[in-house]
C-alpha cells in the first residue's frame, strides 16, 4: 500500500509532525535512539497524551523504573490528560519481577496502586513475556491503539540480545499489521552496530535525539514515504514542560510556522 493512501496521526508534537510530513502513518513503529539529557520522555508523553485525546487505548510498558518511581515519572503526563483518562491508559510495570527480582518493596506497592498500573509477573523470562504480550494483543489491540516500549536497552540487559531481537522481529510487524502506532526506545550508541541495524531495518521510522554542548538535536534517520530533504536534516529543539519546538536550521524558526506541501495535503487523523 502506498504511503499517501494511508491515514496519518499526530505524534502529539506539532513540529515533529511537520518534520515527518504530517505525522505518522497508520501502523508505523517509531524507534527513538536517545542520549541522556535529551528529554526523550517528553516526546513519549506527548505521543501518549495525543492517543488519549483521540480516544484510543494507550499502553505503556516500562522495564526501567520501579513502580514508585514510575508513578512519579508519569506525573507531568497525567496532569495534562483530559478527564476520564484512566479508562484509556494502561501502564505495565515490567521492572518489579525482572530487575526488581520480585522484592516485597515493589510488590507491596500494589496493595494501594491505582487501577491504571499493573505488574507484569512474566517480565523476567522472554518466552513467558511473549505469551503475556499475546494476551495483551487479543484483549486491547485495535486499529489506533498506541504502545510505548521503554526500553529495548533494558530488555537486552535482562533477556540478552538474541531474545530481544526475536521479540522485536515478531511484535514490530504484528503491530504494523494491527494498524497500531508504537514507539520503542533504545540507548544511543550503546549497542553493537549489527544489533541496531537489525532493529532499524524492521522499524518504519528511526529518530535520534542527542546533545552537543548545551544544545539538543533531533535527526530523522529513516521515515518511509517522506521525500522532503528537510526531514532528514538535523534540527535543534527546545523543551519547556510538554512543549517541544523543533527549530529550522537557517534562522532557528520553529517548524510549526512552516507550510510543507506534504503536510498541507494530509489531514491529521483523529478518532471521533
Amino acid at each position: 500500500m502506498k504511503g499517501n493512501s494511508k491515514q496519518m496521526f499526530s505524534t502529539g508534537v506539532i513540529t515533529l509532525d511537520n518534520l515527518l510530513g504530517g505525522g505518522l502513518f497508520t501502523g508505523e513503529n517509531v524507534l527513538f535512539e536517545i542520549e541522556s539529557g535529551t528529554f526523550a520522555m517528553e516526546f513519549l508523553y506527548n505521543f501518549m497524551r495525543q492517543g488519549i485525546i483521540d480516544k484510543n487505548q494507550v499502553i505503556y510498558l516500562d522495564f526501567i523504573y520501579p513502580p514508585q518511581a514510575l508513578t512519579l515519572q508519569l506525573k507531568p503526563l497525567i496532569k495534562n490528560l483530559p478527564a476520564g483518562w484512566e479508562s484509556g491508559f494502561l501502564v505495565l510495570d515490567c521492572f518489579s519481577e525482572s530487575s526488581g527480582q520480585g522484592e516485597l518493596i515493589f510488590s507491596d506497592f500494589y496493595d494501594k496502586a491505582p487501577s491504571w498500573i499493573r505488574k507484569v509477573p512474566s517480565s523476567k523470562d522472554p518466552e513467558q513475556f511473549h505469551r503475556f504480550f499475546g494476551r495483551i494483543e487479543r484483549e486491547f489491540v485495535v486499529s489506533g491503539t498506541r504502545f510505548v516500549f521503554n526500553s529495548l536497552s533494558q530488555m537486552e540487559h535482562i533477556w540478552g540480545r538474541h531474545a530481544v531481537k526475536g521479540f522485536f522481529s515478531h511484535v514490530c510487524p504484528a503491530l504494523y499489521s494491527y494498524e497500531t502506532l508504537a514507539c520503542w526506545t533504545v540507548a544511543r550508541e550503546a549497542h553493537p552496530r549489527e544489533f541496531c541495524a537489525a532493529i532499524e531495518h524492521m522499524t518504519q521510522v528511526v529518530i535520534e535525539l542527542y546533545r552537543e554542548s548545551e544544545k539538543r538535536f533531533v535527526e530523522v534517520k529513516k521515515a518511509g514515504w517522506r521525500y522532503d530533504p528537510v526531514t532528514y536534516q538535523r534540527h535543534e529543539y527546545t523543551v519547556d514542560g510538554l512543549k517541544i519546538q523543533i527549530l529550522r536550521n537557517r534562522n532557528r524558526q520553529s517548524l510549526s510556522s512552516l507550510t510543507h506541501s506534504t503536510a498541507s495535503q494530509r489531514k491529521i487523523g483523529t478518532k471521533e
